[in-house]
């Protein structure tokens, strides 16, 4: 872009006559601007408005996944007791998998490791070792060789200045060797990582005899690990842990950890199912909650004065929401709508079809009818599956109406929001385009004009040049410009 300083022959104010048409130019793309920014606003709007839908969407699946089967059926609770009630013995944990039961339980092996020592101060003659003090090089000890050795595969150096210390933290700092190392009365004791009849594999590397020499070796020196013994209603099991899974049990969800052996005492366990009225309600809670938002930001969103004024589809699709949350299931159960469970619009109490937005939950009544009749409020809320043997037809319960009517917005295919983005989306790239062609104009503009006034102020200049000269010729022989 040229740079000049125009007015300066004519001493008229050009640059501001540049500008102020520059600036006719720029207020339609500042027109253009304006519209970019509000459809910015209005598809960032929209994109919190689909993630608000989908927390309520959200919060139905923890209703209607419960029709999938009993590790997620949020209406009922497994509980787990036992007579042995400080947990000196066991503790045992079940899932939502779990089935009612009652098991007699006793241990007779806790699992441990294998371990390897050292020879110490009371082996045999010449083989007398103390490894008590760790700032002890093993060349204090008689050991002044340079040689590696194998624990389960991963290799080890030493040397005679390699002290107690600098070899425990080797073994305990190697992710391959699997074992543990520790001092314990003058011995250096490997333990494995892992529990049960294990092998812990220690070799001399090539050339060398230091795992010979520090005893690691000698089967004298090795204790073989053991498994967990155990009986579950006389079936006795064996496991190379304390802490069972489902896997080691035996029954389907029950896990147990192993503390004590039992001896002649037997250890009751009884795993019961129940109706769990807390964990519904507060899935009611968070159900209430996500609604509310989609609603109330959806009627601050689309009033008159809201970044998606106009958008008629979003407000259908509020008022379908709505219209659910109100109305009556087609079932044979004794609950038909939200409001006979205490779910209703405004204050607790009040009709569902209130002239109010929010849903509040009357929690006293919710508990009674739970009490009540807590296949009802499932039935109510999720519906039924069909029945082929009694050939009885799946019923669908509200949570069910509230996902199908979601899918017309959060369809990912063809949804109201996916659709609505993208058509967004396209309107701000042609806008873009647009502006950015009109910002090359203006300033392509701008060059011409002042190219134009720059060659009027010069030719003006120059108009006031000969005029001056003419002055002054006239002057020279004695005639006045007056004149």
């Amino acid at each position: 872009m040229s740079i000049s300083i125009s007015g300066v022959g004519s001493g008229l104010p050009i640059n501001e006559w540049i500008e102020a048409f520059v600036e006719v130019e720029q207020s339609k793309i500042d027109s253009l601007t304006a519209q970019q920014e509000e459809l910015n606003e209005k598809s960032n709007t929209l994109n919190t408005l689909k993630s608000t839908y989908s927390a309520v969407n959200t919060a139905t699946l923890k209703f209607t996944d419960a029709l999938y089967g009993a590790s997620s059926d949020i209406f009922a609770k497994i509980s787990v007791t036992t007579s042995d009630e400080d947990n000196k013995y066991l503790t045992a944990t079940a899932t939502q998998l779990a089935t009612p039961a009652v098991l007699k339980i006793s241990v007779q092996q806790l699992a441990s490791p294998t371990a390897r020592r050292t020879y110490g101060p009371d082996s045999p003659d010449g083989k007398q070792l103390d490894f008590s003090d760790s700032s002890v090089k093993l060349s204090d000890l008689g050991y002044d060789k340079e040689g590696t050795f194998t624990i389960n595969g991963a290799t080890f150096a030493v040397d005679g200045d390699t002290t107690i210390d600098g070899l425990v933290y080797q073994i305990n700092n190697s992710s391959d060797a699997n074992v543990s190392a520790h001092l314990e009365d003058g011995q250096i004791v490997l333990e494995g990582t892992d529990l049960g009849a294990k092998d812990i594999v220690i070799e001399d590397g090539e050339g060398s005899d230091f795992a010979s020499w520090i005893g690691w070796t000698d089967d004298d020196n090795l204790t073989v690990g053991q498994n967990a013994i155990f009986t579950i209603n006389g079936k006795q099991k064996e496991a190379s842990k304390n802490n069972l899974t489902s896997a080691e049990t035996g029954v389907t969800g029950l896990s147990l950890e192993l503390k004590e052996v039992t001896g002649d005492e037997v250890v009751k366990v009884n795993i019961t199912r129940e109706s769990d009225a807390d964990g519904v309600l507060e899935a009611l809670k968070s159900f209430v909650e996500a609604f509310n938002k989609a609603i109330n930001d959806t009627d601050t969103e689309t009033d008159s004065e809201g970044s998606l004024y106009g958008e008629n589809t979003l407000v259908s699709i509020r008022n379908r929401l709505r219209n659910m949350i109100t109305t009556t299931v087609n079932s044979d159960g004794v609950y038909k709508s939200l409001a006979d469970i205490g779910i209703t619009s405004g204050a607790p109490g009040m009709d569902v079809d209130a002239d109010t937005t929010s849903l509040v939950i009357d929690e006293e009544k919710f508990y009674e009818a739970f009490r009540s009749n807590p296949a009802a409020v499932k039935e109510l809320l999720i519906g039924t599956n069909a029945n082929t043997a009694t050939g009885e037809e799946a019923t669908q319960g509200i949570m069910q109406m509230v996902q199908d009517g979601l899918d017309t917005a959060l369809n990912a295919e063809g949804g109201y929001f996916t659709a609505r983005s993208s058509s967004l989306s396209s309107q701000l790239s042609r806008l873009a385009d647009k502006i950015a062609d009109k910002e090359e104009d203006l300033e392509i503009y701008r060059e011409r004009i002042t190219q134009q006034f720059n060659y009027m102020d010069q030719q003006i200049a120059a108009m006031n040049n000969q005029y001056s000269q003419l002055v002054s010729q006239l002057s020279s022989i004695g005639v006045s410009s007056s004149s």
